[in-house]
């Protein structure tokens, strides 16, 4: 009898724990636009190896709530747009200028600390670089 006690027993645990983790609302998780204005604000950047600092202003895109621009990326200019996952950032392909492409990745370390990692193309040469965003 105890055996066919925990056989029917032990299924039906397991359902009302996962029924209660899958219950958690919207409030005991970061909302999404939480994790947009992480990022948003202006940076201080050292770029290696290119050796060279220089500002990011980060905002959301208005046409897309799970991404950011950031404007003068790799001080270049112009902006790159990256797709924020959490505390995450994926920077697609994509062409910055008229003459560069970058591709790579980012992350949130704190409120004042960010780091990339990105392919920087001009059309003939490819560069790996690091960018530490600080403020």
């Amino acid at each position: 009898l105890p055996h066919m006690i925990i056989k029917y027993l032990y299924p039906m645990l397991i359902a009302i724990f996962t029924l209660s983790i899958s219950s958690c609302t919207d409030d005991d998780l970061m909302e999404e636009d939480d994790y947009i204005q992480q990022y948003v604000g202006t940076w201080s950047v050292n770029d290696q190896p290119a050796r060279i600092n220089y500002d990011v202003t980060i905002i959301a895109k208005p046409s897309n709530s799970s991404e950011i621009i950031m404007t003068n990326f790799a001080n270049l200019g112009t902006s790159a747009s990256a797709l924020v996952i959490g505390n995450s950032l994926v920077i697609e392909l994509q062409d910055l200028g008229s003459e560069y492409t970058v591709s790579g990745s980012g992350i949130y370390v704190n409120s004042k600390k960010l780091e990339f990692s990105f392919e920087l193309i001009n059309g003939i040469e490819s560069e790996s670089r690091t960018a530490l965003f600080s403020r």
